[in-house]
């Protein structure tokens, strides 16, 4: 009777939904592996979305110094380079914490797995 999302479910879920079929998805991750998988779930669940693959270089390593204001700091100057997408869409749960300092850099709606989340579980226990 409890809802079980999968990690990513409802962020690509509202990713598609905020950009419409057609739309262009800025894919950010600080774990390299992570562009390589989660394409085929943006894919599985919406076919005609373009995604831009971005790579946080060094926002990992970072954050596992415990320095989170230079990990944000990095994710925000990636997430400059993005001006051609509708949306940014951050790939990790650790990325989360970067969300402000991504959407001021990009001037996009920026989407985290969290919150995606959350929102998500919300409606279903409402319903």
């Amino acid at each position: 009777p409890l809802p079980v999302l999968k990690p990513n479910e409802a962020m690509i879920e509202e990713a598609v939904a905020l950009t419409g079929p057609g739309g262009r998805i800025g894919l950010m991750a600080s774990f390299a592996p992570t562009l390589a998988s989660m394409p085929a779930e943006f894919a599985a669940a919406a076919p005609g979305v373009t995604l831009v693959p971005c790579l946080a270089e060094g926002a990992l390593a970072a954050l596992d110094r415990g320095d989170g204001a230079e990990h944000d700091r990095l994710a925000g100057v990636v997430a400059a380079g993005l001006g051609g997408c509708d949306a940014v869409a951050l790939s990790q749960f650790s990325l989360a914490r970067a969300a402000d300092a991504v959407a001021r850099a990009s001037g996009k709606p920026v989407l985290t797995t969290p919150d995606s989340a959350v929102r998500k579980l919300r409606r279903l226990l409402a319903a």
